[in-house]
């Protein structure tokens, strides 16, 4: 099932994008879509933006969203040996008992 590829039609800000995708990952593409003509839309508000505004200022949020979640998820050099100093810790432990 993981190789069977569909073909869909994607709408971003008002523009169609035909695309070939994995069928278990078409609820993912219609989210994204959504979620991204909401952010668009919002946008609307501020008079003098035009399409492009608005598509580069939901596509940098959307950025900025990627990589306060992969910063936040990576473990520091200092994590890691704390985590280290924490697991000998805990092997000396089971070893005393």
């Amino acid at each position: 099932m993981a190789d069977e590829k569909v073909k869909v039609n994607i709408m971003i800000a008002g523009r169609n994008y035909p695309m070939t995708i994995d069928a278990d990952k078409e609820e993912v593409y219609r989210v994204a879509a959504k979620r991204l003509n909401q952010k668009i839309s919002e946008y609307t508000r501020i008079p003098k933006f035009d399409t492009q505004d608005r598509l580069a200022l939901a596509a940098f949020r959307f950025s900025k969203l990627a990589l306060d979640a992969e910063y936040s998820s990576a473990l520091g050099d200092e994590d890691i040996v704390e985590l280290e100093k924490i697991e000998e810790r805990i092997r000396r432990y089971v070893k005393e008992e």
